[in-house]
């Protein structure tokens, strides 16, 4: 089987400050990577096929990694519905500052300074959205000083390592695990039980070791997974330079409004939090891995590249953990083209002008 072994195809969507991604768009990319393997298995497995026809190829596995807008996402544990006081408050509008830089420039960094007209440096305010994941699990949120990374691939397809669905969960955590270490240095692992085989992975976390009690332990990045017919969706969410949780301000912290994943006692940190804003970018500095996506932005700017750069070394440990051949990297235009055909005649008015103003004011000016 090893000769049918394929790259791992990964697709860094574009989420420059202030433009980022409607989560609604990032899980149109995800659904189309999902159809085309779930349409394969349908044509492998028709009794009606034509037998003097050869089938074609199957889909290589897939990784979609984003930050998208502010967005909390409620678990299918999550069986009671919002009331309007608490959907309320979740929605209340979230003051996003631009990407925090080394050294102390730029309003993420102190909140204090002025950005001189320059939109790519203010910050916006946003009402976060609320929608119903497959997931297991409870609340939690997504948005900037994030990146998501949602691989699509089949637990039984033979151009890669075969996988049960707690062996998948685990295979997420450790991917995650590793990249912290590797590039940051971070030492983490998890707690709880990744889900029963039958079911969606429930919500699990990933801690920095920071402290003995566990009481002290801090979530650093989440877990959810669903599945159809052994077709993944979903995945893991890593925490880079989100608010710490000592910020209790709810017009600044997203934390601040839930309870992450349910899990009291407990807090939410970020590899910033952890290590350092200016110590994570240095290491990133020295991660010479092959890009060939955004391609736009400075490389002085690591600001910029943060979440991609991630994303990138990311794949790279995930390519090596399923035994896939390498990792291909999908040019950003490519990606933008893709997004644009996904949207021509359904998009909403938010997804359609996202891609507008990538287009039209970062892109590919």
């Amino acid at each position: 089987m090893a000769s049918l072994r394929r790259p791992l195809r990964h697709l860094h969507l574009p989420s420059i400050h202030p433009h980022y991604i409607p989560y609604s768009l990032a899980s149109r990319v995800q659904e189309h990577f999902r159809r085309e393997h779930l349409d394969f298995k349908d044509i492998s497995s028709s009794p009606t096929a034509p037998s003097h026809q050869p089938l074609p190829p199957p889909p290589p596995p897939t990784l979609i990694s984003f930050t998208p807008a502010p967005i909390y996402t409620l678990g299918r544990r999550q069986t009671a519905p919002l009331t309007p006081t608490e959907l309320a408050r979740l929605t209340a509008p979230l003051r996003i500052r631009a990407p925090l830089r080394a050294g102390g420039s730029g309003s993420g960094a102190s909140g204090s300074r002025r950005e001189d007209g320059d939109p790519t440096r203010a910050p916006v305010t946003v009402p976060p959205s609320v929608l119903h994941s497959p997931r297991g699990g409870l609340t939690t949120y997504h948005g900037p000083g994030q990146v998501v990374l949602w691989p699509v691939l089949d637990l039984k397809s033979a151009l890669h390592r075969q996988f049960t669905v707690k062996c998948y969960a685990r295979l997420l955590e450790d991917t995650t695990i590793a990249t912290l270490a590797a590039v940051f240095g971070l030492e983490a692992f998890t707690t709880g039980d990744p889900g029963p085989a039958s079911a969606p992975s429930e919500e699990d976390v990933v801690v920095v070791d920071g402290a003995e009690e566990e009481e002290e332990m801090a979530k650093i990045a989440a877990l959810g997974v669903h599945l159809r017919r052994h077709v993944t969706s979903l995945g893991t969410a890593l925490n880079l330079t989100t608010p710490p949780p000592t910020v209790t301000d709810e017009t600044v912290s997203p934390w601040a409004r839930i309870v992450a994943c349910g899990l009291e006692g407990r807090g939410v940190t970020s590899v910033a939090g952890e290590v350092g804003l200016k110590r994570a970018d240095a290491l990133l500095r020295k991660f010479q891995a092959p890009r060939a996506t955004l391609g736009l932005f400075l490389e002085a700017d690591v600001a910029g590249m943060r979440e991609e750069l991630v994303a990138g070394y990311w794949a790279e440990e995930l390519s090596g953990r399923i035994g896939a051949q390498g990792v291909e990297e999908v040019g950003g235009e490519e990606a933008v083209e893709l997004m644009e055909r996904l949207v021509r005649d359904d998009g909403t008015a938010e997804e359609k002008g996202y891609l507008e103003r990538v287009r039209e004011e970062v892109w590919l000016t």
